[in-house]
């Protein structure tokens, strides 16, 4: 776990099925033995985000909060199994344009396909037998959201900023007292062969949409930018560095 700022964590090193890939979810403390878990990552991944966790002097019951920022696997997967192992504590967030696909109801079909997925494995040389060898399912079970979300929201210190593109309900967060997006998947960043801000098109529902919304981050006074799957995170000018990818993806 890496401090990004007093009372903000990165949780680093939890693995991908891309080569290269990397999935960062967020802890942010909101006060004593109170935490808010900012997206999860897969299953198999789960025992390494604990660690994190109580290597930080914190333990899983502390979180209070756990906020999805959109549907996709990889962000998802461990939801259920952090909520039960917070006691039931936590509680788990999400927009609500997302909420009823979590709860599989219904089915989410926006990208990636299937297709789409087993022609980025073929690329990186690697087959769907070693994804589930090391991962297991890629499939998350139906997540019952306990608070829907809309723009504008406050989840204790965090702005809601909904940022549809990635997903219908796709959202970053923002932290007004540390000047940081939490981007999650509106942007990657020097992942997939690709350097620098991107806009992830073949995994978006709707790139156009997704560059609007980078667009529409980039207005926000912020100088940390936080993603989901980055090389490294942007600690500096993160609100010139959104506004320059913006603008190259609406060209």
């Amino acid at each position: 776990m890496v401090e990004i700022t007093r009372h903000v964590h990165s949780i680093d090193g939890l693995e991908h099925p891309f080569p290269g890939v990397r999935i960062v979810p967020y802890l942010v403390e909101e006060g004593p033995n109170d935490l808010t878990l900012i997206d999860t990552c897969f299953v198999a991944e789960l025992p390494k985000l604990e660690a994190y966790i109580n290597n930080a002097g914190y333990s899983m019951k502390e979180i209070k909060r756990i906020i999805i920022s959109h549907v996709h696997v990889d962000h998802t997967q461990a939801a259920n199994e952090i909520k039960k192992r917070s006691g039931g504590r936590a509680k788990i967030y999400s927009h609500w344009a997302d909420a009823g696909y979590l709860a599989h109801d219904p089915h989410y079909r926006g990208a990636p396909t299937h297709q789409t997925i087993q022609n980025m494995l073929q690329r990186y040389g690697v087959t769907t037998e070693d994804v589930v060898k090391k991962f297991g399912s890629m499939e998350s079970e139906a997540i019952i959201v306990d608070e829907q979300l809309k723009d504008g929201d406050l989840v204790e210190s965090l702005q809601v900023i909904h940022t549809p593109g990635h997903t219908p309900g796709h959202i970053a967060l923002y932290s007004k007292k540390h000047r940081i997006i939490f981007g999650a998947d509106f942007l990657f960043k020097s992942v997939l062969g690709v350097d620098g801000l991107f806009i992830p098109s073949d995994v978006a529902i709707d790139p156009t949409t997704a560059a609007i919304s980078a667009r529409r981050i980039s207005q926000i006074k912020f100088d940390k930018l936080l993603l989901a799957h980055q090389d490294s995170p942007i600690l500096e000018n993160g609100q010139q560095a959104v506004e320059k990818a913006a603008f190259a993806a609406l060209k």
